[in-house]
């Protein structure tokens, strides 16, 4: 896993990211993305969109599923 920093205006502070290249497809363009996953989810998120990753919390919070059982096998 490729963890990165990033700041996070929600924690208000920098925290552990992975990027997915081309791991999304844009619903309106249907062009492959790449997609962050923040691996601090849940710790101190307010809201009902990750002001990082532009996705619901809900949505982030299945990434991080998938990434860590990707990583058990």
């Amino acid at each position: 896993m490729d963890k990165h920093r990033a700041y996070c205006s929600a924690c208000d502070r920098q925290v552990d990211i992975v990027v997915k290249p081309g791991a999304r497809t844009n619903p309106v363009t249907g062009e492959a993305e790449d997609e962050i996953i923040c691996l601090e989810m849940g710790e101190s998120c307010t809201g009902s969109m990750c002001p990082m990753c532009d996705v619901p919390t809900d949505e982030m919070k299945r990434s991080v599923e998938r990434l860590r059982e990707t990583e058990q096998n």
